[in-house]
């Protein structure tokens, strides 16, 4: 398989991104003002539970799957039993997460009224499992995974308008959220048999303890993470009402949208730093500067952008009905810096040095404050509450990863001359974006639009004002390819 550019791979996951999110801004609120609150908290409760399963079954194979393929990509025999054995464990662990699934729905009247939704929703544990995306992300195949991603996206457009028209729609709304998720993973079987020599396995030289502690340590980070990160929907449900998932799950979405924007830079990266820490020391420091600096550039705007126009954006993708968002999206707004933060710490950094040990206990902490905090302030504050908790138990993971890892850190020489540039830039814009808040009726959905990508543009080109690295970099790069082409 040919062996893409981290700048080609970058971009294609660039273009797989910004794709949904021109069709989650199409649909949402679409999705929202037919549904309402109660209908779409409903089926986020119950994706909420399924993805406990998913977690349950998956381990740690998706991160794990990663780093073990990008070292073996350019042996066919040795790629062909890691899939394998990674597969096999995974098949294990997915009948034994229907069983106990099956188990609890069969034997807890709690889940009556969710039955037919979980019953639907339980085929993203087979579909997800059985995708091995984590196999075409260790061979930096991104060409393949962005158009299967494209076509499927696609199809679910045309379903979402077809058949979702009012709110008793939720069950067609959480099959088209199966389907979204989930769908693309049928490509995959079919191609990793073209891809794979499978002939050339031998069951009995199968190994499949030699994985079991590293991706069991990677499972209960994993795990924990999913605790703050899904938990609150889940005790929100189930404390004071499926309406009020819908209000939290509006301004968590949008929020964890630009988020995977944000964290592009680290799916592309994380395979090659993989690589390079074993073999070019140089190169993978130097890669990880880039992406810290391209993190926050990202990063920054987008808690700015929440944290001035959450009104504005909850009512042009939600609607009047999901005034109670407001709030909620600006104490997440910071999240698109500190998730950020504890993505390049937590996995380009401790996960390609094999010191994922660090992470684990640093998640492992913030998930037991998390669970502890939110029996409490949740019944207080509702889902204001669960948004504040959330920003907290992120922090503090960062806060005790980057204490252990302060030499590391320290080495990279990140916080230099180039960050306090971007720290000067985003303070000026965030006083401009607020003053045109202020001044200007943002009402209509043009001059709203215009005001937000105004206020991207203007943070970039004061970067470059200002000669911050990676933006000139871009720049100049950009530059030259225009001169070449014109000549």
């Amino acid at each position: 398989m040919k062996e893409r550019s981290v700048k080609t791979n970058y971009f294609l996951n660039l273009f797989r991104v910004a794709s949904s999110a021109l069709v989650g801004v199409f649909i949402m609120p679409y999705i929202n003002k037919i549904l309402g609150p109660e209908s779409i908290g409903k089926v986020e409760y119950v994706y909420v539970i399924i993805n406990y399963f998913i977690l349950f079954s998956a381990l740690g194979i998706p991160m794990y799957g990663i780093r073990e393929i990008s070292k073996v990509k350019n042996n066919l025999e040795e790629r062909t039993k890691a899939t394998v054995e990674l597969l096999s464990i995974l098949f294990i662990t997915s009948i034994l997460s229907y069983i106990i699934l099956l188990g609890v729905l069969y034997n807890l009247n709690y889940f009556a009224s969710y039955k037919d939704l979980i019953l639907l929703m339980s085929s993203m544990i087979f579909l997800t499992n059985i995708g091995a995306e984590w196999y075409f992300q260790g061979m930096e195949d991104q060409l393949y995974i962005t158009v299967r991603y494209v076509i499927v996206r696609v199809v679910t457009i045309f379903l979402i308008f077809y058949s979702i028209n009012s709110p008793d729609d939720y069950l067609m709304y959480a099959f088209i959220m199966v389907l979204t998720i989930c769908g693309s993973n049928l490509f995959n079987l079919f191609y990793l048999v073209k891809t794979l020599n499978f002939k050339s396995i031998k069951i009995r030289e199968l190994h499949l303890k030699r994985h079991m502690k590293p991706v069991l340590t990677i499972f209960v980070a994993t795990i924990s993470v999913n605790i703050y990160l899904q938990l609150d929907n889940f005790l929100i449900g189930s404390l004071v009402g499926d309406k009020y998932v819908g209000y939290y799950s509006v301004s968590n979405k949008l929020v964890r949208f630009v988020i995977s924007f944000i964290t592009i830079i680290g799916t592309v990266m994380l395979p090659r730093l993989s690589s390079l820490y074993n073999t070019d020391l140089k190169s993978y420091y130097m890669y990880l500067k880039q992406s810290f600096n391209i993190i926050l550039l990202l990063a920054i705007p987008s808690t700015i952008i929440f944290l001035v126009y959450a009104e504005n954006i909850i009512n042009l993708m939600a609607g009047p009905e999901f005034k109670e968002s407001i709030v909620t999206m600006q104490i997440m707004s910071p999240l698109c810096i500190i998730v950020g933060l504890a993505y390049f710490i937590g996995y380009l950094l401790l996960y390609t040095q094999h010191k994922e040990k660090i992470y684990t206990i640093a998640v492992i902490i913030s998930a037991l404050f998390s669970l502890s905090v939110n029996f409490f302030i949740i019944k207080l504050y509702y889902h204001n509450g669960a948004a504040l908790v959330s920003v907290l138990a992120e922090l503090f993971a960062i806060v005790i990863m980057f204490y252990i890892e302060r030499k590391e850190v320290k080495k990279m020489s990140i916080f230099n001359r180039n960050f306090i540039k971007i720290i000067f830039c985003s303070i000026i814009v965030f006083s401009i974006a607020l003053l045109i808040k202020i001044k200007i009726d943002l009402s209509n959905v043009f001059i709203l639009l215009i005001s937000l990508a105004l206020s991207y543009i203007l943070y970039y080109l004061l970067l470059f004002i200002v000669r911050e690295t990676t933006i000139s970099e871009f720049v100049y790069i950009g530059l030259n390819k225009l001169k070449k082409t014109n000549k």
